[in-house]
């Protein structure tokens, strides 16, 4: 798989600086994204300012580039930089601000929360 394009769009209203950027681990919260006209999902394992891993139903090769659309108003060019089978890393064309990675995990982490109490629910509702 190979697509290259310069659309795209971040979040670029702070400076970037010269250190590693903190990793936010996720719960396999999944982001659709395409190539070209082939659409499909990442499952992210963690996301950063400049990158991300996951999971992803297929195998793809270092060099590959894919967009990730990360909410409604942010969709960002991905780079594929290591595989290991269906898991992938990939750094962004482009550098997320702190805010919005921090907002996007606070985000993912409540709807995580609200599918872990309606499966409680539910399993409390199943007859013995």
């Amino acid at each position: 798989m190979s697509a290259r394009s310069s659309l795209s769009v971040a979040h670029q209203d702070d400076v970037a600086d010269d250190r590693a950027y903190f990793r936010w681990q996720f719960k396999g919260t999944s982001f659709p994204c395409h190539m070209g006209k082939k659409q499909f999902e990442i499952r992210l394992k963690d996301l950063s300012r400049d990158g991300a891993s996951g999971l992803v139903d297929e195998p793809f090769a270092v060099g590959d580039y894919f967009f990730v659309e990360l909410d409604a108003n942010t969709v960002i060019e991905a780079q594929v930089v290591w595989t290991r089978r269906v898991m992938i890393g990939v750094t962004f064309n482009r550098l997320l601000t702190a805010r919005f990675v921090t907002g996007l995990h606070e985000k993912a982490a409540e709807e995580a929360a609200q599918r872990e109490q309606t499966e409680i629910m539910i399993s409390l509702r199943k007859p013995r």
